[in-house]
């Protein structure tokens, strides 16, 4: 029976479009780090990911949850999805592109290892195209129609990324306290 071992949410804004979910002992520079999404849903190294938004203004809402094994079909509408592995050293953090942290350390119940990813999204398209058409309508970006507008906007972009951890192939070694 699969089980969810933590949730927590969200609101971010995606600098450059993009929100990166990371070990904390990742380096964004490093020649395993992945290259920027650019309209893609995610792009993934080795200890961390980017998560592409399709705007860079109207803040989105990111969910994490840890299962302790494969979860189920997510309920809603999901428009978009992608599926990887990452490594974790036990625990996983969200920054922004510019590496502001926006969640630092969420210790994960699964320990140091790899996980297989999902990643769901939902109104990523939508949701540039409005934004697009506010700034038509709108070219003043401080009028109180426009802000009223934006704030409707805000958090309605969703993104769910689960992590559970990967089983071993290979035969369990079982540590023992006897001498050898």
């Amino acid at each position: 029976m699969n089980r969810r071992l933590l949730r927590v949410g969200v609101r971010l804004h995606p600098d450059k479009g993009m929100v990166r979910v990371h070990d904390l002992g990742s380096d964004p520079t490093s020649l395993q780090a992945p290259p920027p999404p650019g309209t893609s849903l995610v792009s993934v190294g080795y200890d961390q990911m980017w998560i592409g938004s399709l705007q860079d203004d109207v803040a989105i809402t990111l969910l994490l949850e840890e299962w302790d094994t494969e979860p189920p079909s997510s309920p809603g509408p999901w428009e978009q999805e992608a599926f990887s592995e990452l490594y974790l050293r036990g625990a996983v953090a969200v920054s922004t592109a510019t590496g502001e942290p926006v969640l630092h350390g969420i210790r994960l119940v699964g320990g140091v290892g790899r996980y297989h990813l999902a990643v769901r999204a939902r109104h990523r398209a939508e949701i540039a195209r409005l934004y697009d058409d506010l700034l038509d309508r709108f070219r003043d970006g401080f009028n109180a129609e426009f802000q009223a507008a934006l704030r409707a906007l805000e958090g309605v972009e969703h993104y769910l990324v689960q992590f559970w951890p990967v089983q071993s192939a290979g035969p369990v070694r079982v540590l023992t306290d006897s001498p050898i």
